[in-house]
């Protein structure tokens, strides 16, 4: 939820009338542009705020923000029990009563939230509300609190190759009852998933909670005019303070080995999806037809693709496609994606000779997809170099694309890839995974308080044998094709080998509610809904 910008704070274009305000010193961790607060932009939030009606939550730090809002790990001061939330305050301009967060509420609404959560990894709002502000009217989404994000999940975790499979496989169950309810997520990545956090967690007592996040360390806002620092007397439309983002590491202790996909902010009807502009995904997670804008390609596949993209990544800490930054060069996404799945066919093709001004060559009309050269000229030379050494599929007898051959090697190499942990710290996670399966490992030497040195020299290397290779190959290369009905299906990833059977086990999609439930339904369905939310905690701790 957390994105680092490029623009620091104060930061204007040429075109642009500079912003008014800036910061007296740097601020060390991402932060949201200072330029959002702003007429119809974001709400000026510091630490011991407190929003909602009267006054109900208490802003205690500052746990993400992104382009359409910030995130506040806050203190629900009304529930005896389960008192830590995540609240998600909109941009004025993003706030709308129809908004797609919401329109996720409604598409589960009749799950229990029990299933929607512990079957299906999902996280969506627990409830919201209104504030009225000096930027404009802001919608405030209340979550159930979560640990950090998977972005660096391999190079913590990579050893654990049933812990992985096990994770994505929850993801793909994640996507699996979206796409039952005709629902795309459409920004489906690792920054877009949590961990969630153990039982009894979220009432621990805030010195307790708040050693295991870094110390924020605000940075106040001042006028550039008079460098006096700015209050909500002399400046209501930016904060007084501006804080970094923190999160509950991995190595807190207090993760559970279970997911949480969040963020439904660009989610889409598969029936209706967008018409125009990017969903928002980065490149390197997006489909083909996100990359060339193709908007009535957009669908399930395109989810899956980008699900085989996190797969890969959290599997082996690279993907396929693009660069290792979170925006690739067009340019470069289209080589990759021609070195991989070879030569670019149509509708793509002609949106990249746009892209570029080309005009298609008399020569080539008229000629079937497989007839087709490659339209990267890099694409071209890299497959011209490797056809001389002709790896060839020995099931299909086609050859494979040297971006393929490239890429498959490239998994072979993974399987000796450097990761920061050491060979002492594997050995103790590993135990305490076979321990406890239900809670994230973690490594004493990570973590805040340790005085212990770590030695990168000890680092240990991840070990994959031939055969998950090989099964780890075949799904990727299943999802990873140009046309979207050419993709694997959401049934056969769950099925694939590489799952080893997880499927026959897994809990099955809620059929879909056909009929609208009656008032008394709906109370019922309401008090589960609280109970649950509110005591579970409190029996997971009188249990322990």
């Amino acid at each position: 939820m957390c994105t680092p910008y490029a623009n620091s704070p104060g930061f204007v274009g040429d075109d642009q009338e500079e912003f008014p305000y800036d910061v007296e010193d740097d601020v060390w961790g991402p932060v949201e542009p200072l330029d959002e607060y702003k007429p119809d932009g974001f709400h000026p939030i510091i630490f011991g705020d407190r929003i909602g009606a009267n006054g109900r939550f208490r802003v205690v730090s500052k746990l993400g923000a992104g382009g359409c809002g910030t995130v506040w790990l806050c203190e629900d001061t009304l529930s005896p029990t389960l008192k830590w939330r995540a609240v998600k305050v909109m941009s004025a301009k993003a706030s709308k009563s129809d908004c797609e967060e919401l329109r996720a509420l409604e598409v589960f609404r009749s799950i229990d939230r029990s299933i929607l959560e512990n079957d299906f990894h999902l996280s969506v709002p627990l409830e919201h509300f209104w504030i009225d502000g000096p930027n404009g009217r802001h919608l405030a989404l209340v979550f159930s609190l979560c640990a950090t994000t998977a972005e660096h999940f391999f190079a913590n975790y990579g050893h654990h190759r049933t812990l992985i499979k096990d994770l994505c496989f929850q993801l793909v169950k994640s996507l699996e009852l979206m796409h039952s309810r005709g629902l795309c997520h459409g920004d489906f990545r690792p920054s877009n998933i949590m961990f969630r956090l153990r039982d009894g967690i979220d009432s621990l007592p805030e010195t307790e909670l708040l050693k295991h996040m870094s110390p924020p360390k605000p940075a106040r806002v001042i006028s550039i005019e008079d460098e006096k620092p700015a209050t909500r007397a002399s400046a209501p439309s930016v904060p007084e303070f501006l804080s970094p983002c923190a999160s509950i590491p991995y190595h807190s202790g207090l993760c559970a080995t279970k997911l949480a996909v969040t963020d439904f902010g660009v989610s889409y009807s598969a029936s209706n999806p967008p018409v125009e502009g990017f969903t928002g995904i980065p490149t390197r997670y997006a489909s083909p037809e996100e990359r060339f804008r193709i908007r009535e390609l957009l669908s399930y596949p395109s989810d899956i693709w980008s699900l085989g993209c996190v797969i890969s990544w959290l599997a082996m800490g690279f993907t396929p496609f693009g660069h290792e930054g979170d925006g690739a060069w067009m340019d470069e996404l289209s080589i990759n994606m021609e070195k991989n799945m070879g030569p670019m066919p149509e509708p793509f093709r002609a949106k990249f000779r746009e892209e570029h001004d080309q005009q298609t060559p008399v020569e080539e009309l008229g000629k079937a997809e497989g007839e087709l050269d490659f339209l990267t000229e890099m694409a071209k030379r890299e497959f011209q170099r490797h056809k001389e050494q002709q790896n060839v599929d020995g099931k299909s007898g086609r050859y494979l694309y040297s971006g393929w051959n490239v890429w498959r090697s490239r998994i072979t190499r993974s399987s000796g890839t450097m990761t920061s942990m050491t060979a002492g710290e594997v050995e103790q996670m590993s135990e305490q995974l076979q321990n406890n399966p239900s809670q994230l490992p973690c490594s004493e030497l990570r973590q805040p308080d340790s005085k212990t040195r770590r030695d990168s020299d000890d680092a240990m290397s991840v070990t994959m044998d031939e055969k998950e290779i090989d099964q780890l190959f075949d799904l990727l290369i299943s999802i990873f094709k140009w046309h979207p009905k050419d993709r694997a299906t959401i049934e056969q990833v769950l099925n694939h080998p590489w799952f080893e059977g997880r499927n026959r086990n897994a809990a099955k999609v809620p059929s879909p509610v056909t009929t609208k439930k009656s008032v008394v339904d709906e109370a019922i369905g309401s008090v589960k809904s609280y109970l649950y939310v509110n005591i579970t905690s409190r029996w997971a701790q009188g249990l322990s």
